[in-house]
């Protein structure tokens, strides 16, 4: 194995009680694993321990202890210290003990997804969705670890109010009504004369999650544009050549140990989402009218994807009618008095935009196993090779399999002898770039 797998050092693993009482048991801990997903506004840790002291009931850990990691490991140092970057005990699980020794598992999060439970929303917000982001951020989770250029600024903006629900909840209610400022046109207004059809015109779509840069929101668009942490000079390049993988070889560090995909082609689940084409009618609860909108994905998304495959991958006849339709209500009677997008900043066309775009951005999903890799992180951008196979013999590199995928999940796992790293990717196209 290369030295990214062997490497694994740990040099701080500290616990504070709420009593403020600190305890050491770096030599307890039998592996460490971390998780992001870019579907979760919060980071995971999970800590095996054994020790031949009880420090659950001696320190005692009782949930809300806060936790300090520093880990050396082959290709960098994984550290949560400080008052910023600290961690919170939150579940206890799997105690066992015996005459030697006891065993625990350590479930771990970030502060603010303990703060969260106890902050609520209850307050009028206006201006662009990304700049009431920030504010709830600040002013109602309490924290400031986030950056700027981690906050992308929106172009549509939105009056809405929190109705007494916590941050996490509103912050991801907002990510498919927020539009890109890469979307393109604007969507049209509403016609006065009842079912007047419309063109629904852009993309919507925003994640909001937190890795180990702190909190992000940003557009899908933004994201398979190869931004974020990332450059094309930067974005760490893998490859899988079906060959084994000799120890201690650095070239090793960027070989795909294994591969799978979960989700690739499913043309009719597509159709039934309506992610090519579909047809929206929007009710507007405040005045009574009805707008039809039409959305086609291939003409509204373009080269906004992660490769440069043309088009999308759907046969011509299937992309000549709507293959689904929804009905759906305005929100905009619960923003202000007298309805419209003038007062609640929000277009009708939105709902239709957004479930293509998410949908697109899920078509392909593909789990690799590579040696740990502690500076990726999700929502950014890696290059995976693929071999063509020929009788067990590799070839060219598979040229509809391999190319750039955003990280949607992640796992490091930290142990004595065996730390990898496993993501779970996603793409919305195919084929190099």
């Amino acid at each position: 194995m290369s030295e990214a797998i062997q490497g694994y050092k740990p040099r701080q693993f500290t616990i504070t009680s709420l009593e403020g009482r600190t305890i050491d048991i770096t030599n307890s801990i039998l592996s460490v694993d971390y998780f992001e997903d870019i579907l979760s506004p919060s980071i995971y840790v999970i800590a095996n321990c054994i020790n031949k002291y009880s420090i659950v009931s001696g320190l005692p850990i009782r949930g809300g202890e806060k936790v300090e990691v520093e880990i050396d490991t082959g290709s960098g140092d994984f550290k949560f210290l400080g008052e910023k970057e600290s961690l919170r005990i939150y579940k206890v699980a799997g105690q066992e003990g015996t005459r030697m020794s006891e065993s625990f598992t350590l479930m771990i999060t970030s502060q603010e997804n303990m703060t969260n439970e106890i902050s609520r929303c209850g307050r009028k917000y206006t201006g662009k969705i990304s700049e009431s982001v920030k504010d709830i951020l600040t002013n109602d989770l309490g924290t400031t670890k986030f950056l700027d250029e981690n906050i992308e600024e929106s172009a549509n903006p939105y009056k809405y109010y929190g109705a007494m629900r916590k941050p996490f909840n509103v912050l991801e209610w907002l990510c498919p009504k927020s539009m890109s400022a890469r979307a393109g046109e604007t969507d049209p207004e509403p016609k006065e004369i009842p079912s007047e059809k419309e063109e629904a015109k852009g993309t919507m779509g925003f994640f909001f999650y937190e890795n180990r840069e702190g909190f992000n929101f940003k557009s899908i668009d933004k994201l398979t544009e190869l931004v974020g942490s990332a450059t094309e000079e930067s974005v760490f390049r893998y490859n899988y050549t079906g060959k084994i993988i000799k120890a201690a070889q650095l070239d090793n560090r960027y070989k795909i140990i294994d591969y799978h995909f979960d989700r690739n082609i499913d043309v009719r689940a597509s159709l039934r989402f309506g992610m090519f084409t579909n047809q929206t009618f929007l009710f507007n609860v405040d005045d009574n009218t009805v707008t039809r909108y039409n959305y086609n994905m291939d003409e509204e998304v373009g080269n906004k994807k992660m490769t440069k495959q043309d088009g999308l991958s759907v046969p011509p006849e299937l992309n000549e009618k709507f293959s689904r339709i929804h009905v759906r209500a305005t929100d905009n009677g619960v923003t202000a008095s007298g309805g419209g997008t003038e007062n609640s900043g929000r277009s009708p066309a939105d709902v239709a935009k957004a479930n293509a775009r998410y949908n697109l951005m899920f078509t392909q999903a593909l789990n690799i196993l590579v040696p740990c890799n502690v500076s990726l992180k999700v929502g950014d951008v890696i290059h995976c090779e693929f071999s063509e196979m020929d009788s067990g013999r590799s070839r060219e590199p598979d040229k509809e399999i391999s190319g750039r995928y955003l990280i949607r999940e992640l796992r490091h796992h930290l142990s004595q002898g065996q730390s990898t790293t496993s993501l779970k990717l996603m793409r919305d196209s195919y084929g190099l770039n």
